[in-house]
């Protein structure tokens, strides 16, 4: 390899210690420095493209990310070189392996124990965000572990340094189990981000279990739509309690403004709720886990001296602690009462019973004049309740287009609304029941959607804000009868927008994969009508389901080059990107149609 000239003036390459995607880890030797240290290489593409020029931009953001973080918790990065053909990073070697490996062995770790390592990456974390710095791909297999058992946060290859404009919102990055919702929606992240992945892995380590699991897509939605069970709950022996639960809940919550702002206010929260825990054998978790120290006292800080341990049992010490309070104003009243009581004696003064004098003689009762009723005042009638105000059709149609996982158009019609468009069959059934406890008047809505329960969620997310720019949408027909039955070709027209346009149809099937049926090409005149297929191509085979074609018309080229059939999950990624670039360059539009395929009778 040429890595092997080009550092062989310095480095020697000793083993292999590791294999990814397009990459490889070596062992290496310093011989200017003479210690032990890894070398990460990357294989680039032989053509240089976007995508590479892509890649090795992150590449190199992740090495100065790193480079600039000097911490116990981090992974320290030494050196950086590229030719034409690799890119490498001379990096701190860490030889105890990663917490991966240390979860696959099954080995239940006590909580001590976890709480040592949580708070170590914590540390890291805070200590990166404070320069700037978020790492974007925390998980076990970043969290590399000394002999010593020291956590050491590695690889900040896609880290995003907050200064840089390198990455774009609707670029999705990271590894989907361990990514937030803002994430794999493709919005921009911060700090919050790594504390949700932070979360995860906190999850993992007390249940020994992910929190979300199964194919990407299936993760994607249930990361976007599903909170997990308690870790506490999970697996044969979790560790753990429903105040440590609630903490994971906290890091782990769908919106970032209802996470933990920061690494440390994350590992002050976990450390106080395990001092609490009482663990087999152990009187008590405190004294591991210490609290920060007092702030000195500078003069401004008030502070409370702490309440001293009451030894009485529980119904004693529940009447001696009112006597701090309102017991001492009962005490008062009593006193005053018996000064009351013994009116004007005078202190120490003998004290003489006294003598009642004899009672004055009895006089008739004097009957008053009677006195005239003043005249009473008329009472005023109660007023009448004001009405309730009147269903906001307006407020309803606007939730109702932010719906998850659909692309609707919400017309408001008087008093009602009227909803038409795509969704799958969970969000068509969270409509139904907004509409249904909104209090529009009978009669006054009218719903129709195609659902579908397939995997085009993001797909429709991405869509969302393109769609809802304005009705100059192209429009698509199908020439052929529907449902497309097995061995039938598609056949389908497509109308322009109102403006020059090129065209691009995206074929989505069920099974989660995406073909691309037109692509690009000259602009086409506005308000054409363009025909597609010809019966033989395009035929409908099995699996049969509901797939799904998406139409975009984009006055700029939407994809830099022609893509071949891929996964859904890298069609998502790529559009995010494409559609972000072509509406910088000029108009988009987008129109998303479901086509059934049945098997032959």
């Amino acid at each position: 390899m040429n890595v092997r000239v080009d550092i062989a003036g310095r480095y020697e390459l000793r083993g292999t210690l590791g294999t990814g995607a397009g990459t490889v880890v070596y062992e290496a030797f310093d011989k200017l420095i003479e210690r032990r240290v890894a070398v990460k290489v990357v294989n680039l593409p032989p053509v240089e493209d976007a995508e590479t020029a892509d890649a090795m931009a992150r590449f190199r953001r992740g090495a100065r990310a790193a480079g600039g973080l000097n911490h116990p918790n981090i992974v320290a990065v030494f050196d950086y070189g590229e030719n034409a053909e690799q890119a490498w990073i001379i990096m701190e070697l860490v030889e105890g392996g990663s917490l991966k490996s240390l979860l696959d062995t099954g080995e239940k770790l006590p909580l001590p124990r976890i709480v040592q390592l949580m708070t170590q990456l914590l540390d890291g974390l805070g200590y990166s965000h404070a320069k700037g710095v978020v790492h974007r791909d925390i998980k076990p297999a970043n969290l590399m572990l000394t002999p010593s058992g020291t956590l050491k946060i590695a690889d900040f290859g896609i880290a995003r340094l907050e200064n840089s404009s390198i990455t774009h919102i609707g670029t999705m990055m990271g590894t989907p189990a361990y990514m937030a919702p803002e994430q794999l929606r493709g919005e921009t992240v911060d700090q919050r981000a790594d504390l949700w992945a932070a979360g995860v892995v906190l999850y993992q380590l007390l249940s020994g279990e992910k929190p979300f699991s199964g194919g990407i897509t299936s993760i994607m939605q249930k990361v976007l739509n599903t909170d997990p069970a308690p870790p506490s709950r999970i697996g044969a022996s979790p560790t753990g309690t429903p105040s440590i639960d609630a903490i994971v809940a906290r890091a782990m919550a769908k919106a970032p403004e209802d996470r933990f702002a920061t690494a440390a206010e994350f590992a002050a929260a976990l450390q106080e709720a395990a001092a609490s825990v009482a663990m087999p054998g152990q009187a008590s978790l405190a004294s591991p886990f210490r609290r920060p120290p007092e702030p000195p006292d500078d003069g401004t800080v008030v502070r409370t001296p702490p309440r001293p341990l009451l030894q009485e049992p529980p119904r004693a010490r529940r009447l001696l602690l009112p006597a701090l309070g309102g017991g001492a104003v009962v005490l008062a009243l009593l006193v005053g009462g018996s000064m009351m009581l013994r009116g004007d004696r005078t202190p120490g003064a003998p004290q003489q019973e006294a003598i009642a004098p004899p009672p004055p003689p009895v006089q008739p009762p004097v009957q008053p004049a009677p006195v005239p009723a003043p005249a009473l005042p008329p009472v005023p009638a109660a007023p009448t309740p004001a009405p309730p105000p009147a269903p906001d059709a307006a407020s309803v149609a606007a939730s109702l287009r932010t719906v998850p996982c659909s692309l609707v158009r919400v017309t408001q019609t008087g008093r009602g609304v009227s909803i038409a468009g795509i969704a799958n069959t969970a969000a068509a059934e969270a409509m139904r029941r907004t509409l249904a406890a909104s209090g529009l008047p009978l009669g006054t809505t009218r719903i129709a959607l195609d659902s579908f329960d397939g995997p085009y969620c993001r797909t429709l997310d991405i869509a969302r804000p393109v769609a809802a720019l304005g009705e100059d949408v192209p429009n698509l027909v199908f020439t052929n009868a529907t449902p497309l039955r097995e061995g039938q070709g598609l056949r389908f027209s497509v109308t322009t927008p109102p403006w020059p346009a090129r065209l691009h149809v995206a074929y989505l099937s069920e099974a989660g994969e995406v073909g691309h049926i037109v692509q690009g090409g000259a602009p086409q005149p506005p308000n054409s009508s363009i025909s597609f297929g010809d019966g033989t191509r395009w035929v409908a085979r099995a699996p049969f389901g509901t797939d799904m074609l998406v139409v975009i018309a984009s006055e700029a080229p939407l994809f830099q080059q022609r893509r071949r059939p891929e996964p859904l999950d890298d069609f998502d990624i790529a559009l995010a990107g494409a559609l972000r670039d072509a509406q910088e360059a000029g108009r988009v539009a987008i129109r998303v149609v479901l086509l059934q395929t049945v098997p032959s009778r």
